[in-house]
C-alpha cells in the first residue's frame, strides 16, 4: 500500500529540517554576508552571495542523532585580485574572520572553503568563487587552496538544473524523494555516496516526458518511480560510470567513489528497490506498514498500533531485513573473538560465562561482552547489536545497526527470541574491517 499519509508525518516528524533550524540557518548566512561585506579588500571584489549545494537545492535534512548537525555552503562570487593567488582568496577570508570578535573561535579553512562551526547546531561554509566575464561567455572558478590552483564550476547552473527536472515531475516530489534517499543512506549506514553525486543519479532519471504522466502522482509513487529506475540504470553498468556535472561535464562527481564502493551502492539500490516494491504493492495494511518500516525504520507511520501481532508472530520472527550490512570491505590482517560473562545487574554480581548459542536465558539478565583481538594501534571496535522476532518488532525495539565502539560493551536481555552480537576491527582512516569476530548468539526464553 502507498500509505501517502504516512509518508507525509514521516517526512515533517523524521525527515524534514524543522522551520525553526532553517530560520536559524538564515539568519546565522545573513551575518556572516554582511560580515564578509564589511571586511577590507573583500567588500572591494565581492559579486554577489549564493545559496550552494543541499540548501540551495532544498534537499537538506535533520541530521542523525539527537544532537547531529549539518552543514550549508555559501558561494561568494568575487572579481579576480591581481595580486592573489588562488590560495589568497581562501587564507584572507580566513584571516579577516579570524579577527573578527563573533567569528574567531568558530573559524577554520579547508581546501575550498571557509568554515564557520556552531557547535552542535551547523557549519557554514564561505566558498570564494571567481566569476570572469567576457562579450562571449561567464565563467566561474573555485579556488583549491592546498594545489593553489583554480576549478571550473557552475553552482547556479546545476541548482537551475536540478530544479527544473523538480518542476517537471511537480509537487516538489524530486525533493522529497531525494531528502528520503538521503534519510536511506544515513539511517542504513550501508552504502556512501556524496549528497551531489547521489542527487545527480536521482535528477538524471528524470526528464520532461515526466510532465506528461502520472508516475510522480504522491511521494511513495515517486520514490517507487526513482528507485526503479535508478535501479535499472545500475544494472546495466556493472562497472562505476562516470558521473559529471550535467552543466560542466569537465567537473567529475565520482572522483571520491572507486569501484567496491561503486558495486556496494549497486546492491544496496537493487535490495532497497525490490523492498520498496514489496511494501507498495503489500494489500494487507498491517504487513504494508511492517515492510515500509523495514526499509524506514520504526518511526515510520509511528503512531499505528498493529492489530495482527499473533498472526505475523509466525513469519516475521526469522526476519532479519532490518539488519545493516557492514559498510567497511573486509580486509582480514588480524584476529578478534567475543567472550561473554553473566551478572545479575550492569556491573553487578557474576553469575557465570556464557558461549555462543548457549542455553536461553530468561529476562533482564545483564551480559558483559569483551572483545579480544590481536590489534594495536588506529583500530575502533565497532559493536553491530541484533535482536529479532516479534515481541521486539512489536515494542519497536528491533535493532541491527553498529550502537557501540570500545573493548567492551554491556547488553540486558529484554525480548524473546535469538539474537546476536558481532564486532569489527576497523581503521578509521582507511575504512576498511580488519578483522570480523563472527556472530555470538544469545537465546532468550
Amino acid at each position: 500500500m502507498k500509505l501517502a499519509e504516512h509518508f507525509n508525518t514521516f517526512l515533517v516528524d523524521v525527515i524534514n529540517l524543522n522551520q525553526t533550524r532553517i530560520d536559524t540557518l538564515k539568519a546565522r548566512v545573513d551575518a556572516i554576508v554582511a560580515t564578509v561585506e564589511g571586511f577590507d579588500v573583500y567588500s572591494d571584489i565581492l559579486i554577489d552571495t549564493t545559496p550552494q549545494g543541499s540548501w540551495a537545492h532544498r534537499t537538506i535534512i535533520k541530521p542523525a542523532g539527537i544532537a547531529g548537525s549539518f552543514d550549508a555552503d555559501v558561494v561568494a562570487f568575487v572579481k579576480t585580485h591581481d595580486e592573489w593567488t588562488p590560495a589568497d582568496y581562501i587564507d584572507h577570508l580566513y584571516d579577516q574572520f579570524k579577527a573578527h570578535g563573533t567569528y574567531s573561535d568558530k573559524v577554520s579553512r579547508k581546501t575550498r572553503c571557509v568554515t564557520i562551526q556552531y557547535a552542535g547546531e551547523f557549519s557554514i561554509d564561505v566558498v570564494p568563487c571567481i566569476r570572469r566575464t567576457s562579450i562571449w561567455e561567464t565563467t566561474e572558478w573555485i579556488l583549491n587552496r592546498k594545489d593553489d590552483a583554480e576549478e571550473q564550476a557552475n553552482p547556479d547552473g546545476y541548482t537551475e538544473w536540478f530544479l527544473q527536472r523538480n518542476g517537471y515531475v511537480g509537487n516538489n516530489q524530486l525533493i522529497k524523494v531525494v531528502r528520503i534517499l538521503k534519510f536511506l543512506r544515513d539511517f542504513k549506514l550501508t552504502f556512501s555516496a556524496k549528497s551531489i553525486l547521489l542527487t545527480t543519479l536521482i535528477g538524471e532519471r528524470i526528464s520532461w516526458f515526466d510532465e506528461l504522466g502520472n508516475e510522480f502522482s504522491d511521494t511513495p509513487t515517486a520514490l517507487r518511480t526513482v528507485i526503479k529506475r535508478l535501479d535499472a540504470y545500475l544494472q546495466q553498468h556493472p562497472d562505476m560510470p562516470e558521473v559529471v556535472n550535467p552543466k560542466l561535464p569537465s567537473e567529475s562527481f565520482t572522483r571520491h567513489w572507486d569501484q567496491d564502493k561503486y558495486a556496494n551502492f549497486r546492491a544496496c539500490i537493487n535490495r532497497y528497490a525490490e523492498w520498496i516494491e514489496d511494501a507498495y504493492v503489500e494489500t494487507d495494511r498491517d504487513e504494508s506498514i511492517v515492510k515500509w518500516r523495514r526499509i524506514f525504520g520504526d518511526d515510520f507511520a509511528n503512531s499505528v498500533v498493529l492489530t495482527k501481532a499473533v498472526s505475523l508472530g509466525e513469519t516475521q520472527i526469522d526476519d532479519v531485513s532490518h539488519v545493516t550490512q557492514p559498510p567497511w570491505p573486509v580486509l582480514p590482517a588480524g584476529r578478534i573473538q567475543i567472550t561473554a560473562t553473566l551478572h545479575s545487574s550492569k556491573e553487578g554480581d557474576f553469575l557465570g560465562t556464557y558461549r555462543s548459542d548457549g542455553p536461553a536465558l530468561s529476562l533482564n539478565t545483564w551480559l558483559h561482552f569483551s572483545a579480544k583481538h590481536s590489534f594495536t594501534n588506529g583500530i575502533a571496535i565497532k559493536w553491530q547489536i541484533v535482536n529479532t522476532g516479534w515481541a521486539a518488532r512489536v515494542a519497536r525495539c528491533l535493532r541491527g545497526g553498529f550502537d557501540h565502539t570500545g573493548s567492551e560493551i554491556w547488553e540486558h536481555t529484554l525480548y524473546r527470541g535469538k539474537h546476536w552480537v558481532e564486532c569489527f576491527a576497523v581503521d578509521l582512516n582507511r575504512g576498511v574491517s580488519l578483522g570480523r569476530s563472527g556472530r555470538f548468539y544469545v537465546n532468550i526464553s
